[in-house]
């Protein structure tokens, strides 16, 4: 840490304001909170920047000044359909007579020429940059410019840049039964959740292409999935989906190894398959209590390279209709998937080397860079084993596509809604392939709040907004354009990150984080194009303290808001159905609080005294709270006509959880004024156990717990498909 005391606060407030650093933040109670120039400090020096002595920070501020000022235009621009097109630009003020010629590259390949007389341009600001001024001007473009991504050149004698337009629509795009107000349903779950007689000890795509078809004839519109982005297949036990090594690519684990084409014809799977060791393992993962990830892995993965090898020698090399198709897909995915191939190839071969590898920092220096002839070489000479983890993507994205075609089929709103996580695992993939795009001093939380008073540290490098915009915002486009594919919706993790998100340093607690902001018209922007794109609806996690900008911008969108039953007791009362946002998905609970059961019957209080997050006093007070939101759900049943039969809200006798209230307090959501709502398989079986107890890592099985039923079995029940058959006629109402 430098001295502060030689070193002048305004400067390094100055460079904190060109790096996007808040001065300040509004607090969960509403105070005002002033971030010190001693926090300020490390998360400069995460982004890489020297800030030792005022020498260096001034040298950092000129250096940020200059790149701004001394280009003629910025590297990308992103325009707003019924905002005016306009883009900044930056000239020497002795040139503002001179005229500038330049051209608007479309993406169809049409150019359009433009010429520029500069002083005819509105001046929005002036600067001096070592004696010379510098003058910001507004430069109008063309207003019937399509969407897309364009190149935008310009050109005045010595002077000549050129920059990514981005053309965003107004708002995402919204399905047109939703657009027309119609009200649906759905179901939202972890898909390694379900159980059923075909998968392998954890649910998998066909599960899901089922699942969506039981649903969708008792009229379902959407089905919801957990994050299924790739973690590490030599590394199963590193099993949450929301600390992925990549958010560009799947998790292979859910690829049902029996659906593979070929799998019946490849003698050697075959006899694998029907060995008595390889079912008697089988048998123990399909009855297991808890997902043994291990064991699923060993049994897909053995199975699995046997597969490959019987790919490669009769389709990839014959060049049949499947080997062309895979290697289109390479080509389409290019170097992305190359890169993140050679990523599991090397994270495979140090990991057998040492169980202790837990990502590439650990490798030896030379293979740290994606970019170095080591890697090159290892590349070249496990060519097979590269092409192995890209046939795996290739196969999970045909198995996702194929569920997706099939809430197509069958008639559904949305079908499919993939979940993007907030950020990626420091040792993965996207950080090896892009480590310029990461601040590795750095952790994504979130700040001090009543129930965490020091605050959440994740433990993920969060994106340099710096290096996302002199990079064109390139590494943000793939990933939404990755987590668009194969669905109909797609759900923003923490969507206030496109607007901030609060960076922890390294080796100390998240209330000595900061704020660091985001270009969120450019983010949203890019996300709107690519939903119309896509045809993907949009909807953010927006749960929480939400600033103005959000409220201002995502709704006018049509950015879908997320709402929670669970969170939404005012008082004595819980909000009444008309009063819910129209434009939003609600559910009872989700991942991250107890299943309504469980919240019911305070097990989710007892389990977190059990693993010593909260002593016995502070339980005790959450029961009582609890009691009183208890008291007001049930008050708020009364009042729109579901209190259950025989229940009081004021004898606590009469209050037990039954099949009719869970019944009832889902009929509740149904009636919300919401679009979109969904309820979780764990509810209808009446589960009590959590999937995830946030704040915890070894202390409980998280990402692990199954359903306790198969999922057919559940939905074929008939007092289940009459309960979900009033759940659509309420919706329909």
């Amino acid at each position: 840490m430098p001295d502060l005391n030689s070193i002048s606060q305004d400067k390094i407030n100055r460079l904190a304001e060109l790096c996007g650093i808040s001065e300040s933040y509004q607090d969960w109670a509403g105070n005002t909170v002033q971030i010190p120039e001693t926090y300020k400090i490390p998360m400069l020096e995460a982004m890489g920047i020297d800030v030792q002595d005022e020498q260096h920070i001034e040298a950092a501020i000129e250096k940020r000044e200059k790149n701004q000022w001394s280009s003629l235009l910025p590297p990308v621009c992103v325009v707003h359909k019924g905002d005016g097109f306009s883009v900044p630009m930056y000239i020497p003020a002795n040139r503002q007579d001179n005229t500038f010629k330049g051209r608007i590259e479309l993406e169809s390949g049409k150019r359009v020429s433009i010429e520029v007389k500069a002083h005819k341009l509105e001046e929005l600001d002036r600067k001096t940059l070592k004696k010379k001024d510098r003058v910001k001007l507004k430069l109008l473009l063309p207003e019937d410019l399509p969407l897309g991504y364009h190149r935008l050149y310009l050109k005045n004698r010595n002077l000549e840049a050129h920059c990514l337009l981005v053309v965003a629509p107004e708002t995402c795009y919204e399905p047109e039964p939703l657009s027309q107000g119609q009200k649906i349903w759905g179901s939202s779950l972890q898909l390694y959740t379900v159980r059923s007689n075909d998968n392998w000890g954890m649910g998998d795509f066909s599960d899901l292409k089922k699942l969506i078809t039981q649903l969708a004839e008792q009229g379902a519109g959407i089905v919801g999935l957990n994050p299924i982005h790739s973690l590490y297949p030599a590394n199963p036990e590193h099993c949450s989906p929301y600390s992925p090594s990549s958010r560009n690519f799947i998790n292979p684990l859910y690829i049902d190894v029996m659906a593979v084409e070929d799998f019946n014809n490849c003698e050697k799977a075959q006899q694998l398959f029907d060995s008595q060791s390889f079912q008697q393992r089988l048998n123990e993962a399909r009855s297991a209590e808890y997902v043994d990830y291990a064991l699923v892995a060993s049994l897909k993965y053995e199975m699995l390279e046997h597969l490959f090898t019987h790919f490669n020698e009769h389709h990839r090399k014959a060049k049949t209709f499947q080997g062309k198709a895979f290697d289109q897909f390479r080509k389409h995915r290019g170097n992305g998937l190359e890169r993140h191939a050679i990523y599991e190839a090397l994270f495979e071969h140090f990991k057998a080397r040492d169980i202790n590898s837990w990502g590439w920092p650990c490798w030896p220096e030379e293979y740290q860079d994606p970019e170095s002839k080591e890697v090159k070489a290892f590349a070249r000479n496990y060519k097979d084993r590269v092409l192995y983890f890209s046939w795996l993507q290739w196969l999970a994205e045909r198995q996702l596509e194929q569920a997706q075609q099939a809430s197509e089929e069958a008639g559904m709103a949305v079908g499919i809604y993939r979940d993007l996580a907030v950020g990626v695992d420091r040792g993965g993939s996207d950080v090896w392939s892009g480590r310029e795009f990461y601040c590795l001093d750095a952790s994504v939380g979130a700040p001090p709040d009543g129930v965490a008073p020091q605050g959440q540290n994740w433990g993920l490098p969060p994106f340099n907004p710096v290096a996302l915009q002199s990079h064109r915002y390139l590494p943000f486009i793939e990933m939404v354009r990755a987590n668009m594919n194969h669905c109909g919706a797609l759900r923003i993790d923490h969507v206030m990150g496109l607007l901030r998100l609060w960076w922890c340093p390294t080796g100390k607690t998240a209330d000595y984080g900061i704020y660091v902001n985001y270009p969120l018209d450019d983010l949203l922007g890019i996300i709107k194009l690519e939903s119309h794109r896509h045809q993907c609806l949009i909807f953010g996690e927006d749960l929480g303290t939400v600033p103005e900008q959000i409220e201002a911008k995502l709704p006018p969108a049509l950015c879908y808001s997320n709402e929670v039953v669970l969170f939404s007791c005012a008082g004595d009362r819980f909000i009444a159905p008309t009063g819910y946002k129209s434009r939003a998905l609600t559910c009872i609970s989700n991942h991250d609080i107890p299943t309504l059961k469980a919240w019911w019957n305070c097990n989710d209080l007892d389990l977190r005294q059990e693993l010593g997050i909260y002593d016995a006093e502070r339980t005790q007070a959450e029961k009582v709270a609890r009691h009183r939101q208890k008291v007001a759900l049930l008050k708020t049943l009364a009042e729109a006509g579901e209190l259950p039969w025989g229940v009081n809200p004021d004898d606590i006798n009469s209050m037990g959880f039954s099949q009719e209230l869970m019944e009832k307090i889902h009929y509740y959501l149904a009636k919300t004024a919401s679009r979109i709502v969904v309820i979780q398989l764990e509810d209808v079986l009446k589960l009590d156990t959590p999937v995830n107890v946030p704040g915890t890592s070894t202390e409980y099985p998280n990402w692990r717990r199954r359903l306790t039923k198969d999922f057919s079995e559940l939905l074929s029940d008939q007092g289940n498909r009459e309960f979900l058959k009033n759940i659509s006629l309420t919706r329909q109402a």
